[in-house]
């Protein structure tokens, strides 16, 4: 009976144990390989989430902006609309640099085209948004200069998109899309009126000195970022901008 009580009391051998051991390591390597895999995607998740909601509203913001361009106050029963201030030379929509565009529109519904330090008032109806290093920025309203200036460094511009969490590697702006046409002689042109004026050299079928012109105009524009320490978490918007108020003019 002795003996028979002493093997019942004896534990596992040092193999069964080890043995143990390692099937219980397996085990615990799965289940913390799962949760490491589960953590990560919950947290690409939340950085994509994070990156299309900023992506999308800035692109609304800007959409929705874009789109007042050439609005006149003036614009009322019996009124000459080729005498739009807000149309004519700096004032009208100007995308040349490619990462800035600016604009201008009657904010005050006053009539007028505002310009800093004029007679009307001390402000100024010059908009706009540009790309600086990797940040959007807008200009505040009624503070952008009345010489168009995307170069300015001065508080005119302020900054819209967090870079501490996004960061933004490309925005263009293309007014490829204008389309002119000629009213006097009923022709289109595909292009803005001025570069259809450019092009005319007395050309039959290109604006010329004297014709009344219709400019309908339409911005591209693409804003692409990504997350900050994440450049894998990237997204790339393209949107078409239609300007409701098509330019009118003579030339």
């Amino acid at each position: 009976m002795l003996v028979k009580n002493i093997k019942k009391t004896l534990g596992f051998t040092l193999i069964e144990l080890m043995i143990s051991m390692v099937l219980g390591l397996i085990v615990i390597g799965g289940v913390l390989s799962i949760y490491i895999s589960t953590i990560q995607a919950s947290s690409d998740v939340v950085k994509s989430a994070r990156l299309n909601y900023d992506l999308d509203s800035v692109m609304q913001f800007m959409i929705n902006d874009i789109r007042r361009a050439g609005y006149w106050g003036g614009a009322v029963t019996d009124s000459d609309v080729s005498a739009n201030p807000f149309m004519v030379g700096t004032a009208n929509i100007n995308s040349s640099t490619g990462s800035c565009i600016l604009y201008t529109y009657d904010f005050d519904e006053d009539g007028e085209l505002d310009i800093t330090g004029g007679t009307s008032d001390d402000e100024s109806e010059y908009f706009g948004f540009k790309l600086d290093g990797d940040e959007i920025k807008v200009s505040a309203a009624k503070t952008v200069d009345g010489v168009a200036n995307c170069g300015a460094v001065d508080g005119r511009w302020k900054i819209i998109t967090d870079s501490k969490k996004v960061s933004i590697t490309q925005l263009a702006f293309s007014n490829a899309n204008f389309q002119c046409l000629n009213t006097t002689t009923d022709e289109v042109f595909d292009g803005s009126c001025d570069a259809a004026f450019s092009a005319a050299g007395g050309t039959v079928g290109k604006l010329i000195t004297g014709n009344d012109a219709v400019e309908i105009r339409q911005i591209n524009i693409t804003l692409t970022g990504n997350i900050v320490n994440d450049a894998d978490v990237e997204k790339t918007l393209t949107s078409a901008v239609k300007v409701r108020n098509n330019r009118i003019f003579t030339q």
